[in-house]
């Protein structure tokens, strides 16, 4: 099994392949570990309002001012994440409500729609759409919430329906909701809230249906990534419903999901999926083969707590890049939720370290393999 991971780092090598002021960490923590080139660095963590606006938040923690110790915003038990550009958007099932937080204004604030009919119940799942509007999925409402790109609340998708939405995704022209009760995907015509159909029930094969669903992304290439817990493996979908195939199955191995969760998809067809059972992401390429995976427990910083959800962005790299260490240099950050411990969301940035060759330590590495197992290498 070793020389199978190695096999993955390598081929990862030469794939096509801040956060918060006050949280920069001492020690840059890389995955994977020296002495395999770094692919991944943990950037930073936010676990509340402190670690976004700076000092001045903490100083209003000792202040006899009732209004200013109202400031500080902290997360009960979140769960869903998504960003645009340094604004990321993390729902909050127990309180109710989405974080709204912009790192580079140092700024969280609550969504503030979110009363008279945009009032949230449970939020769970959310994502942007092309234009920038904010889509909720809420289970206590068993509707899909729409806010504008300000946060003012637009129109709620699924009344009368009695779905229980635990995830969403939005293109130009349709709005899709994850129906757990249903074990489909409905999808509504975007402007005027009708159901057009329902997806992910037509598979031939049983293990390729969806079951106990649980996260959902609409990749940029107009793929539908589901999250299937009933079967432990994620299940592909064209935006017809027609299914393309799965990867992953139950069991604690290379590949195999305990719990998987949130799953993302960046701009280089790479795919992440969070596994709450393992405590960690693994990441794939567009043929679905493990590359690498990281956040695994037992770090001081870096790894994860119960996590949830996931988003991955390329945008305002340059933002970003100051929390890195120095010569590192990012392709994507990746944002995930914890529902445990100090940090609820886990900034981490995908790259390359200066003055490495990937390739050449990739070519090396795949000679030494043919070396000690040469039958592993013909079985790949």
């Amino acid at each position: 099994m070793p020389v199978i991971v190695l096999l993955f780092f390598a081929l990862f090598m030469v794939s096509g392949c801040a956060a918060p002021p006050a949280m920069k960490t001492k020690e840059a923590v890389f995955f994977p570990s020296a002495p395999t080139p770094p692919r991944i660095q943990f950037l930073t963590g936010i676990g509340d309002s402190r670690d976004v606006e700076g000092s001045e938040a903490e100083l209003s923690l000792f202040s006899v001012n009732a209004v200013q110790k109202e400031e500080l915003k902290t997360f009960s038990k979140p769960y869903g994440i998504t960003a645009s550009g340094t604004k990321l958007y993390v729902s909050d099932t127990i309180s109710g409500k989405v974080a709204v937080i912009d790192l580079r204004l140092k700024s969280f604030t609550w969504l503030k729609g979110d009363f008279g009919p945009g009032k949230l119940k449970k939020p769970i799942n959310l994502t942007t759409g092309p234009e920038g509007n904010l889509y909720v999925a809420d289970t206590g409402r068993k509707q899909v919430v729409a806010y504008d790109v300000e946060g003012n609340f637009q129109r709620a998708y699924g009344p009368g329906y009695d779905m229980k939405p635990v995830d969403v995704a939005a293109d130009d022209r349709r709005v899709y909701a994850l129906d757990m009760s249903r074990h489909k995907i409905l999808v509504f015509n975007k402007q005027n809230g009708e159901l057009v159909e329902g997806l992910g029930q037509d598979a031939d094969n049983p293990l390729e249906r969806l079951y106990l669903a649980t996260n959902m992304e609409l990749t940029r290439q107009g793929l539908l990534y589901v999250a299937n817990a009933g079967s432990g493996s994620i299940i592909k979908l064209d935006r017809d419903g027609n299914t393309l195939g799965s990867f992953g199955k139950m069991g604690d191995g290379f590949g195999q999901f305990g719990r998987p969760r949130g799953v993302a998809g960046d701009s280089k067809k790479r795919f992440y999926v969070v596994d709450a059972a393992h405590q960690n992401v693994q990441l794939f390429n567009e043929e679905d083969r493990l590359l690498m995976f990281f956040g695994d427990p037992g770090l001081p910083v870096g790894s994860l707590n119960v996590p949830a959800g996931i988003a991955v962005t390329d945008e305002d790299l340059d933002f970003y890049q100051q929390f890195a260490a120095p010569g590192f240099d990012l392709e994507q950050v990746i944002l995930v939720v914890n529902q445990v411990g100090r940090y609820k969301v886990n900034i981490y940035g995908l790259g390359k370290m200066q003055g490495i060759d990937y390739e050449a330590y990739y070519r090396e590495s795949l000679e030494r393999m043919r070396k000690a197992d040469p039958e592993q290498l013909k079985k790949r």
